[in-house]
């Protein structure tokens, strides 16, 4: 069928189809384009010195076939590697947060809700994923952050202080204050 024939066939269809047609190319166009880059940058950096093995280190590692994994509506082909000394096999994203991750294309939008402080509820709304697994996602993602390491700050650091009620509720014989009534 031609592209012709397609569009014809395109423009017979009611106002309302045309509609869900076009959300539908938005949906799959906009989860394939926002994640490659994703997966090329991990890649990029994860073998600037060669193939090394995630689990023994060792710069003894070669391409091991590929694997499909769907992205949106498309299906990608991934780049497998095996290490020669231990034998495992790995990928781009083994020991990343995106690892074992079934959609990968959402995770710039989880991530552009975390920034904003968006509740988990809400980003589920959002980011239409139910909101236990955005749960886990941010543990990944905080486990991810903490390994990194942040020690020097660089160009302008601002900080605001935070007050927070000191509580003793619960402890007995409380010296050196009156008691507190609700309300103040």
């Amino acid at each position: 069928m031609a592209l012709r024939e397609i569009i014809k066939e395109i423009e017979k269809l009611s106002t309302a189809d045309q509609y869900r047609l076009k959300e539908f190319f938005v949906k799959s166009l906009n989860s394939y384009s926002v994640s490659e880059p994703v997966f090329k940058e991990v890649s990029e950096q994860k073998h600037k010195g060669g193939y090394t093995c995630t689990h023994c280190h060792s710069n003894n590692a070669v391409r091991f076939g590929k694997y499909s994994v769907k992205v949106g509506m498309k299906t990608m082909e991934r780049q497998r590697y095996r290490c020669k000394d231990c034998g495992k096999t790995f990928t781009d994203v083994t020991n990343t947060p995106l690892y074992r991750t079934h959609l990968p294309h959402k995770w710039l939008d989880f991530v552009q809700c975390m920034i904003e402080g968006y509740s988990l509820r809400k980003a589920s709304e959002m980011i239409e994923v139910h909101f236990v697994t955005l749960f886990y996602w941010r543990h990944k993602l905080l486990s991810a952050l903490k390994q990194m390491d942040f020690e020097e700050f660089s160009g302008i650091v601002e900080m605001d202080e935070t007050y927070f009620l000191y509580s003793e509720k619960g402890k007995r014989n409380i010296d050196g204050r009156k008691p507190r009534k609700r309300g103040g």
